[in-house]
């Protein structure tokens, strides 16, 4: 199967200078901080990370006869972590491939009577959306490949599909005492892109070890309210986690002792049973401790402490979640994004915003010079979530649950606006009111303008459809079109068009020093092109937090004025009954078709979106469950529109 051309773009040379990866470096920077630091009082009776040259001595098997191989490679434009070397093995590189590659260590005796012994090794598939590889973890008495592949593997699994960095543990107590040769095998997969396989050890460990990976407490949190502190705890020790006292302190010291089930080298998530609740508009600094592991005490306590910070707010507000989706009409995996949008916006049309990021190649018709750089997509088709989650996969299965997660995440400022169309000129005017005292503030406000139902009509608008036919599954029914869509059965939505104040934000939008209660107004305005349909763009007004380039809150702008002049012709060609309407009305029309029919009231205000409406023998039905008064009714169709009066009694 052909590769899309930005994922060749980003996979052609490992050996190249570093590309399109700063992004990555600063997504992975704190795991890898994390997992690289603080090395642990474990006994180490074997460890290779391939930068010394030792690779060489082990034994590489092409059991597919294919050409490619394992090797130890350069791989740090992949995963700067890792170092100059690695353990590498392709399932693209340029073509499609489809991988049977074994590699096996020099012989490795282990320590006779040892019931804590554990193989420790940290891997690597590409970030975005190719990292499904498959791979296999073999401990055998010989390096015979047809005995290692013979053995059952002690571990063997599909890596995710979004991929990224990982680190696996393995009791190999069993072993103990025995010479064995450890071998992995890199198979079963297909048209993803590589296998990074680093830092591996063979380890006594301690018990009852525990450390702090992470913690986590809402970044603003309202008034009074009760909030978990979330300790991520991971478990570097031999036996099982059943418990962990734990400790919080803003001031005053937080114990308590929590339940937990966390096997060695697994992490899990475990809350503090004391919430934190403040009553004062404040910031706070929370020092975080493991004090005990299994009621006893850990033996490297220097990895168990850690810091979060919070905001005390005066009110919070629930956010409104942002999709940015990477996508592309040369991209055939790209309608998987498409089907995904589409199914978010049906089950949870006013919690998420939905913003479709064209871009990845020169032929792509409806890109945004610095979208798709500023959001750093290292594949298609990608997204970003509140540009928070990176490189997410754009899955129709699982993209609600992003929403069900973020969308009560509180935030301490309301976001609200309009937008007019006075000829080719879009004005938005928004606002920003805050509910948090902050000194050196750094956020930025910045508006997308977005457009819906774009068609085309030369080839660079064929949708390119590797779910044609059905071989890779239902697609919401590309499994049903051609392998490349004509761009006359194509409908885009969720179209970015213009980036007002850049993809960072506009500078000195807000200012420096917040006070509860501050509320600041701004003002975007933009040229609209000639080409684009006045009737179907929409606004997307973000604030974003500087300091980490997340969104903190996004909201969509209110249409106050209708978006394009009335057509007298097509007026006369509909008429609008009963009026004074009541429950519903009707629309008689001169010819069946789609339109698009919005209600305002009187100050220009949206009031009602029906969206696109297909008539049924040259009429629409309508319901209306409005407040009696004046209202304007706008149909349009193709760019052409009319606008009626309603009076609703």
């Amino acid at each position: 199967m052909e590769k899309y051309l930005q994922q060749k773009s980003l996979r052609n040379n490992l050996l190249s200078p570093q590309k399109n990866i700063n992004n990555m470096k600063k997504f992975y920077f704190l795991a890898a901080a994390f997992f690289f630091a603080n090395t642990f009082n474990a006994q180490v009776h074997y460890s290779e990370n391939f930068e010394s040259g030792n690779g060489a001595n082990w034994k590489y098997t092409d059991l597919d006869g294919d050409g490619n191989n394992f090797a130890v490679l350069n791989a740090s434009s992949i995963y700067s972590p890792f170092g100059t070397k690695s353990m590498t093995s392709f399932s693209w590189n340029n073509v499609v491939l489809n991988p049977d590659n074994l590699v096996t260590s020099t012989p490795i005796t282990l320590p006779a009577g040892a019931n804590n012994l554990f193989l420790k090794y940290n891997l690597f598939s590409q970030l975005g959306s190719y990292g499904a590889e498959h791979y296999a973890v073999y401990i055998s008495t010989n390096n015979t490949p047809a005995d290692v592949i013979a053995t059952t593997p002690v571990l063997e699994e599909t890596l995710p599909f979004e991929g990224g960095f990982q680190q696996k543990t393995i009791d190999l107590s069993a072993y103990a005492g025995q010479t064995v040769y450890l071998s992995y095998r890199h198979f079963n997969c297909s048209d993803q892109y590589v296998f990074l396989l680093d830092d591996i050890t063979i380890e006594t460990l301690p018990a009852d070890d525990a450390k702090l990976a992470s913690a986590s407490i809402d970044k603003y949190i309202a008034v009074n309210s009760q909030n978990e502190i979330i300790y991520n705890i991971k478990n570097n020790g031999s036996t099982i986690i059943s418990s962990v006292e734990l400790n919080w302190n803003d001031g005053t010291d937080h114990i308590a002792t929590a339940a937990a089930n966390i096997a060695p080298g697994q992490s899990a998530k475990v809350s503090h049973p004391t919430k934190a609740s403040y009553n004062t508009v404040t910031s706070k600094t929370i020092n975080l401790n493991i004090t005990k592991v299994n009621n006893a005490a850990d033996p490297t306590p220097a990895d168990n402490t850690g810091i979060v910070n919070t905001t005390v707010a005066s009110q919070v507000v629930p956010k409104k979640v942002v999709f940015e989706e990477g996508t592309g009409t040369w991209c055939g995996w790209c309608p998987r994004g498409m089907v995904a949008l589409e199914k978010v916006n049906q089950d949870y049309p006013n919690d998420q915003i939905s913003i479709a990021v064209h871009g990845g190649s020169g032929a792509e018709p409806m890109q945004v010079a610095g979208y798709v750089s500023g959001a750093g997509f290292t594949g298609f088709p990608g997204m970003n979530v509140d540009r928070e989650l990176k490189g997410v996969d754009p899955n129709p299965s699982t993209i609600n649950s992003y929403v069900i997660d973020r969308k009560n995440t509180p935030t301490p400022v309301k976001l609200s606006g309009d937008f007019t169309i006075t000829g080719d000129q879009l004005k938005a005017n928004v606002n920003s009111k805050f509910f948090m005292n902050k000194t050196g503030a750094n956020f930025r406000l910045a508006v997308v303008v977005v457009e819906d139902g774009v068609k085309g009509t030369t080839s660079a608008y064929n949708q390119s459809n590797y779910y044609a036919g059905g071989g890779n599954g239902p697609m919401g029914g590309f499994e049903n079109k051609p392998s490349t869509v004509p761009a006359a059965q194509m409908v885009y939505d969720h179209v970015a068009r213009a980036l007002l104040g850049g993809y960072a934000g506009q500078s000195s939008s807000i200012p420096t020093a917040i006070t509860d209660g501050l509320s600041v107004d701004y003002t975007f305005n933009y040229t609209i092109p000639a080409t684009y349909k006045q009737d179907k763009l929409g606004a997307v007004l973000l604030l974003i937090d500087s300091n980490d380039g997340t969104i903190l809150n996004a909201t969509k702008l209110d249409k106050t004025a209708l978006a394009v002049t009335d057509t007298k012709a097509n007026a006369a060609n509909i008429a609008l009954y009963p009026n004074p309407a009541k429950s519903d009305f009707n629309l008689k029309l001169a010819a069946d078709g789609s339109y698009n029919v919005t209600i305002f009231d009187i100050s220009g205000k949206v009031v009602k979106d029906f969206g696109t409406v297909k008539s049924n023998s040259k009429a629409i039905n309508l319901p209306i469950n409005l407040t009696p008064g004046k209202y304007f009714v706008n149909i349009s169709q193709d760019g052409n529109s009319t606008t009626k009066e309603l009076l609703v009694k």
